[in-house]
């Protein structure tokens, strides 16, 4: 069976978590094609990919800015350790939508888990943390 180039799916059981991200001060005015790439990266960034079951057309890839096709082709490339995987487009969006599909079960969860503001401070703190490792300075690190 031929895969879909022209979009990007979700497990249709997925739907309703995306549905609940449009209720978080965090995702508040946040598009589909948003909240994928953010559930996307979480997933990746825990090392955890699911197959989809029953998949469901998300979000166009024509809705995609160069961007975000460089995110999915890394995620792809790092994936797969190969840049092989870039001549074929069903594979990096297969890839991408298994990383979003794990990232939204593990975003609600956490969102819905903690206390309100807490994710979000949480957050910042590891992408600071992130930052630290890779040595880039940020905003508090360059005014000490």
């Amino acid at each position: 069976m031929a895969v879909a180039t022209d979009r990007l799916f979700i497990d249709e059981k997925d739907r309703q978590l995306y549905d609940r991200l449009e209720n978080t001060d965090m995702f508040e005015g946040k598009t589909r094609k948003e909240q994928f790439l953010y559930a996307l990266g979480l997933g990746f960034s825990r090392g955890i990919r699911r197959p989809i079951g029953k998949r469901e057309g998300f979000f166009l890839a024509k809705d995609m800015r160069s961007e975000d096709q460089a995110l999915l082709n890394a995620v792809a490339a790092q994936d797969t350790e190969s840049l092989e995987v870039l001549s074929d487009k069903a594979k990096v969006f297969r890839t991408a939508e298994e990383y979003a599909h794990a990232g939204i079960r593990l975003l609600v969860d956490e969102i819905e888990s903690t206390q309100y503001g807490t994710f979000e401070k949480r957050l910042e703190k590891e992408l600071h943390d992130m930052y630290k490792e890779m040595g880039v300075r940020t905003g508090d690190q360059a005014s000490s």
